[in-house]
């Protein structure tokens, strides 16, 4: 069956991006809070959130691979020479088409709710 080129798509924005991703990890908060593991303990549960989380920005679900990067502020740099100690590479943010990160992930995350006490 030929594919034909429907006129609605279009790319994500970074809004709608942001929320999947943030989505994306309540789902492996809910599923690590809730799923039946007696042996496990709550260090090994933060684990396996930490590698869900890792595995989402790998690209292994249905989300694509996630560019992370450092950003420093723009007197990083010469901080860190002054005191003599290493500093982190500067990433051009412009050439960046998708910055999810632009704004504060962790206050959409908090501003987002736990979707779990939604349910309730």
């Amino acid at each position: 069956m030929p594919v034909t080129k429907d006129n609605s798509s279009r790319e994500l924005t970074a809004d709608e991006v942001r929320e999947q991703f943030i989505r994306a990890i309540w789902s492996r908060v809910d599923y690590w809070d809730t799923v039946e593991l007696p042996t496990k303990n709550q260090r090994e549960r933060l684990r396996g959130l930490a590698f869900e989380i890792l595995v989402i920005l790998d690209g292994a679900t249905d989300l694509p691979v996630f560019i992370v990067a450092p950003s420093p502020h723009e007197s990083d740099k010469a901080f860190h020479q002054e005191h003599g100690t290493n500093w982190y590479p500067e990433n051009d943010d412009a050439s960046v088409n998708c910055n999810i990160a632009v704004e504060a992930l962790h206050e959409e995350f908090s501003a987002m709710g736990d979707p779990a006490a939604r349910r309730a």
